[in-house]
């Protein structure tokens, strides 16, 4: 090997080794700085960012929209502001911190638990409300803010919540779109606001809330967070409660959705189921669905709790006017209950009823039945709306008019239509097993089916949707 040769590999080699040193000096010093957590808002990640622009575009178009209408849509509106500023500091401390165990999720859940809470009691609280389809409409659509511990696909379960708010921002349209258009722009964009939500969980957090790995502790990340900032330099709504103020079980009354993430997080949830025979399928077995009963097989777990409304019909009977409400509740095996002194302001709401028949004498306002079991209604003229919701098994004959019948999550419903409300319009949602029977010229009756199975197909750049038809 010649001298320049062997001068040639020595210099590389001295620039090489130079070069090994100064990268083991960056990471001592990196090693010895202190480490610093996550950037939470305004230079925090592109997740953090988006949010912001989610909570400073659409939702404020929401909440100065409800702020227009006032009174309890105001109201509504500030719980879910708590409840988004609850969960944009859960989603800094997730940027900061390791995924915690499911003991310190839950406690970092409980802010946005308690803002959902408001806003579905509000709701509960308020059926005579004449903004209750506003106050269904984000009820329903709320507990979308659940995505948090949806894994591993939470967008879908986002646009779940949307459509369900969507059921009742059309009424909200239907029935303001003549009178108010500040009411139909309101109901639209509480929908574009879960419509982005479900956008910006789709593309930040795909597969989960994003959790930082090389994080530090979330319990102590979520002390030390930041108070939220709103966007424009406007104060901060006050902080959402503390943790460990969640109704506890014996409080009673809290609606179902105010458990939605602890219930999601339970650790054995499944540790008490058995698989199903195929001799248990209702599916398979149509003979099943009439009786709602699947014989208990000889193996497998303890039997699940019993569901909410079955325990709800231990509560009292009860048949009252309450200003210009009827109220038919908690009714068992009763088939002689009638109404009939009846005004035209009148509503009637019935719920948790079961095998019972309730007939409706003159013209009411409007009829809804809510979390019943076989249940049959008779009912002259309604001027709004008869509204059939969560319900099973139910019969319902007009015998005059009625312009609208609306049926969201309702499984077996016949519905009986005079020659007189042939004009009639159905609106479902995420019902099955629905025939409409029509009275012809000679007083009898013919069954046609409600679609349950749609076709939509592009067609010009536009969404065409047909229902499914079967044939042969």
């Amino acid at each position: 090997m010649s001298e320049a040769t062997l001068a040639s590999l020595i210099k590389r080699l001295e620039a090489a080794t130079q070069r090994i040193e100064e990268v083991a000096g960056r990471s001592k010093s990196a090693e010895a700085a202190p480490s610093a957590p996550v950037s939470s808002a305004g230079s925090g990640g592109p997740s953090i960012t988006a949010f912001e622009d989610l909570v400073g575009g659409p939702l404020q178009v929401y909440v100065s929209g409800s702020a227009a209408i006032g009174g309890l849509v105001k109201e509504q509106a500030e719980s879910v502001r708590e409840a988004i500023q609850a969960q944009k500091a859960l989603i800094q401390v997730a940027a900061a911190s390791k995924k915690p165990d499911t003991t310190t999720l839950q406690e970092l859940l409980k802010p946005t638990q308690a803002a959902i809470t408001k806003i579905t009691e509000l709701r509960e609280k308020n059926r005579a409300s004449p903004f209750y389809n506003h106050l269904s409409t984000v009820s329903e659509g709320i507990p979308g803010l659940g995505w948090v511990v949806v894994e591993p696909a939470p967008a879908p379960f986002v646009g779940e919540m949307r459509d369900s708010a969507q059921f009742w921002a059309n009424r909200v349209i239907k029935e303001y779109k003549d009178k108010d258009k500040s009411h139909v722009d309101w109901a639209n964009s509480f929908v574009t606001f879960l419509t982005e939500l479900q956008t910006y969980v789709k593309k930040h957090h795909t597969t989960g809330l994003s959790w930082n790995p090389r994080g530090g502790d979330a319990k102590s990340a979520s002390v030390a967070a930041p108070a939220p900032v709103t966007r424009g330099g406007a104060p901060a709504p006050p902080p959402p409660p503390a943790v460990g103020i969640l109704p506890t079980s014996s409080q009673g009354g809290a609606p179902p959705t105010a458990a939605l993430f602890s219930e999601l997080n339970k650790e054995g949830l499944t540790s008490g189921l058995r698989k199903v025979d195929k001799s248990e399928m209702t599916h398979k077995n149509p003979e099943l669905r009439a009786s709602s009963i699947v014989k208990s097989g000889t193996g497998g777990g303890a039997a699940a709790p019993s569901a909410r409304p079955a325990a709800a019909l231990k509560a009292p009977p009860k048949l009252a006017l309450e200003g210009n409400k009827w109220v038919v509740e908690n009714q068992v095996n009763n088939n002689e209950i009638i109404i009939d002194q009846t005004e035209l302001r009148h509503v009637v709401y019935i719920y948790n009823c079961q095998n019972c028949t309730i007939q409706i004498k003159g013209k009411v306002n409007a009829v809804t039945i809510d979390g019943s079991r076989k249940v049959g209604l008779l009912v002259e003229n309604v001027v709004s709306t008869i509204d059939v919701v969560n319900t099973k098994s139910a019969q319902v004959q007009i015998t005059g008019k009625a312009p609208t019948v609306a049926i969201d999550k309702t499984d077996g419903l016949q519905l009986y239509l005079s020659k007189e409300t042939l004009d009639i319009e159905i609106l479902t949602a995420k019902s099955s097993e629905m025939n409409v029977l029509v009275q012809g010229a000679d007083g009898d009756y013919t069954e046609k089916p409600l679609s349950e199975q749609f076709k939509t197909t592009v067609r010009n750049g536009n969404l065409v949707t047909v229902p499914v038809e079967h044939k042969g």
